[in-house]
């Protein structure tokens, strides 16, 4: 029989070797979690946010973590920008209680099939890329955004607003291709109501078209007949390269503008050197050279782990765009949901939320100084995008210059 002595003895033991335990270890780690593309059509948006999440992570990591415990993400699922699927893999991480903060998905539609679940949840989460305006505030700017939501993505609002303000002062007829869905509609909406704004006597006329559809000739067509005097594409960069073709075809020679999500990889490789002279609107920050000391780190930590790859670009000394708007802003997304905890002292959401509320003049890569409140959720701003044009480098790499207004 043991006696009370031992049995004492043998349970300090024990305790001794749970701790010690790789098991114990796990608990020790602070996990995140996140659901987005990966794989599919759209993977340049969600391969790259898991990218710039792990080079947070990795940085963080290296430094010691936040307060000597490591950082993990704990769950990286693929729901190739689905709806159904972000929902489904939105409650197996909501099931994981380990997890304390999450990263939305990439792409309006899957972030708004979930930010119900995760406002309910109530976990600190950041949006990396979903630029439609009630991912963070459902019930419009006048009323306060979701609790426990923050976003680093480049908001329809902000760069509706410069494009509008930009096509407004060049332009008198402009037409307006948009994808039918509600990054798209709103996108659409909110360009035409910037137009107005700075040049009330120009016409607009919009046209839609269907994600991955393989021939808008009818939409380019409609435009050509109304005699438009540029044309604004608010989609992504595959369809973006599918409508530049059918331009090409058509003879259709009118200035061209994409919104953020078209003027990416896909947009690139698609259209090839038909994408040059395209004009976008982007992180200002990011596209002027010399980068900034944080976000020149960024971009050589990126280039010494992946080289100059598809988001990266082939031009080692001019890295694409889509670097700050895609890995960039789930990179910030990370640090400024670390960067809460570490000042919180605690992973209980209550108290990284209320941090999360105070953050102030955090260095960013496409947003170069984060604020946040109670009231402001959203980190971009209109002034914090610039007009750029796609060049062709001596190296033959396509990359956005700087253009002056």
């Amino acid at each position: 029989m043991i006696s009370a002595k031992s049995y004492s003895s043998l349970t300090l033991i024990a305790a001794a070797l749970l701790l010690a335990s790789p098991v114990a270890s796990a608990q020790q780690t602070i996990k995140l979690g996140m659901t987005t593309a990966l794989t599919g059509p759209f993977n340049e948006f969600g391969e790259g946010n898991r990218r710039g999440v792990m080079l947070a992570i990795d940085e963080w990591n290296k430094k010691g973590g936040i307060n000597g415990r490591k950082i993990e993400l704990a769950e990286a699922m693929d729901d190739q920008l689905v709806p159904d699927k972000a929902v489904q893999n939105m409650r197996r991480i909501l099931d994981n209680k380990d997890i304390v903060a999450i990263i939305a998905p990439a792409g309006s539609g899957p972030s708004l099939a979930t930010m119900d679940m995760l406002e309910a949840d109530g976990r600190p989460t950041c949006n990396p890329l979903a630029q439609s305006p009630s991912v963070i505030y459902p019930k419009g700017k006048e009323n306060p955004p979701r609790k426990n939501v923050v976003s680093m993505a480049i908001t329809n609002e902000a760069e509706a607003t410069r494009l509008g303000q930009i096509l407004g002062k060049q332009y008198k007829n402009i037409g307006v291709i948009h994808e039918s869905t509600a990054y798209g509609v709103t996108g659409a909406e909110l360009v035409k109501k910037s137009i107005a704004a700075t040049n009330p006597a120009a016409k607009v006329q919009i046209e839609s078209y269907n994600q991955r559809s393989q021939d808008m000739t009818s939409q380019v067509a409609r435009l050509q007949r109304s005699q438009v005097d540029a044309i604004l594409v608010v989609g992504l960069g595959a369809d973006f390269a599918v409508i530049r073709k059918n331009m090409s075809r058509a003879n259709v020679k009118v200035p061209l503008f994409g919104s953020t999500g078209a003027v990416t990889a896909p947009y690139l490789e698609g259209a090839g050197d038909l994408a040059i002279g395209t004009r976008s609107v982007s992180p200002d920050a990011f596209g002027k050279r010399p980068l900034s000391a944080y976000a020149q780190n960024f971009v050589d930590q990126y280039r010494a782990a992946h080289g100059t790859d598809r988001w990266y670009g082939s031009d080692a000394a001019n890295p694409q765009i889509s670097m700050a708007a895609i890995v960039g802003n789930a990179y910030d997304c990370a640090v400024v949901l670390l960067d809460a905890i570490r000042r919180a002292g605690s992973t209980e959401p209550a108290a990284v939320i209320a941090a999360l509320n105070q953050t102030k003049g955090l260095a960013g890569i496409a947003v170069p100084s984060i604020t946040l409140t109670a009231q402001i959720h959203e980190a971009f701003k209109p002034e914090d995008l610039g007009l750029f044009e796609i060049n062709k480098s001596a190296a033959g790499a396509l990359y956005l210059k700087p253009v002056v207004e």
